[in-house]
C-alpha cells in the first residue's frame, strides 16, 4: 500500500502522478491518453509513480518461450498478459514494485532515448544505494543488478517524440512470481530491496525517492560516475 492518495502536483517542468494501485489496464489506458495529451502539447511532460496487482507485460520484442505458465495457471493466479509497444521482451509487475513511467516530450528536453534509459537506471541506483543497497549495471544485461540478481527492468516506447512506460524497482516485490517468466529472456534470478535488507521498506516513501531521483537527473543534477547500458529489460 502506498499510504497515501495524492492524484497529482505541479513543479517548473513536472506534473507529477501518483496512481496509488492499480490495475495494470486501466493505468496503461490512462497511460496512452496521457501520452495522446502530451503529444498534442494539452499537457506538461509527467512522472507517473504506481503499483500494479500481478501482471506479465509482453514487450515488441517479445519471445513466447519466454513465458513459462499457460494460460490456465495464468488464469488460476489471476495474472494478466498484455501485449505493450514497448521496447524488450516480458516482464513481470506486482504489488511492492514501484513503477515510474515518464511521459516526456524528449525532442524538448534535448534528451533521446539513451539518456531517458540512464536517468531511469541512476535513479533507481540512487535509491537502492539511499537505502543501503549497492546496485550496479552491467554493460552486457539490461537493468539493475545486485551481483547477479536483478532488482529492476526498463523498458520504454518512443511515439511522435513522447516516451511511453518506464522502470520497475523491486521493493517488497513477491519474487516467486518472477517464476512464471524467463525476465528479458535471461536465466537470472531475481531480487528486491527488502530481500537484500532482510526487511520489508514503506513502498510509498521508496516511491517518492524514486520519483525525486529521476527528477533530479532529468534536470541534470547528481550525476553518478559510469554509463548505464541504453539496452531494455
Amino acid at each position: 500500500m502506498w499510504g497515501y492518495k495524492l492524484l497529482g502536483m505541479s513543479t517548473r517542468e513536472f506534473h507529477l502522478c501518483y496512481w496509488g494501485l492499480l490495475d495494470y489496464g486501466l493505468a496503461l489506458g490512462r497511460l496512452r491518453r496521457r501520452h495522446a495529451a502530451r503529444v498534442a502539447g494539452g499537457v506538461p511532460d509527467a512522472l507517473v509513480l504506481v503499483e500494479h496487482p500481478p501482471a506479465l507485460t509482453m514487450g515488441r520484442h517479445g519471445q513466447a518461450a519466454n513465458l513459462l505458465a499457460g494460460p490456465e495457471e495464468l488464469a488460476a493466479r489471476g495474472v494478466a498478459l498484455y501485449h505493450v509497444e514497448r521496447g524488450g521482451d516480458i516482464t513481470y509487475h506486482g504489488p511492492g514494485q514501484a513503477v515510474v513511467y515518464p511521459v516526456l516530450h524528449l525532442g524538448q528536453r534535448g534528451l533521446g532515448v539513451r539518456g531517458l534509459v540512464e536517468a531511469l537506471l541512476g535513479a533507481a541506483q540512487d535509491t537502492a544505494a539511499y537505502h543501503g543497497v549497492a546496485a550496479a549495471h552491467d554493460p552486457n544485461r539490461p537493468g539493475l543488478w545486485v551481483g547477479g540478481r536483478k532488482l529492476a527492468a526498463v523498458g520504454l516506447a518512443v511515439k511522435q517524440g513522447v516516451s511511453l512506460h518506464g522502470l520497475a524497482l523491486n521493493v517488497n516485490t513477491r519474487l516467486e512470481d518472477f517464476g512464471l517468466i524467463r525476465g528479458c529472456g535471461l536465466a537470472a534470478s531475481p531480487t528486491s530491496l527488502a530481500r537484500e535488507l532482510g526487511r520489508p521498506l514503506p513502498l510509498g516513501a521508496v516511491g517518492r525517492h524514486l520519483v525525486a531521483a529521476l527528477a533530479r537527473r532529468l534536470h541534470g543534477q547528481g550525476r553518478q560516475a559510469g554509463n548505464p547500458s541504453s539496452r531494455v529489460g
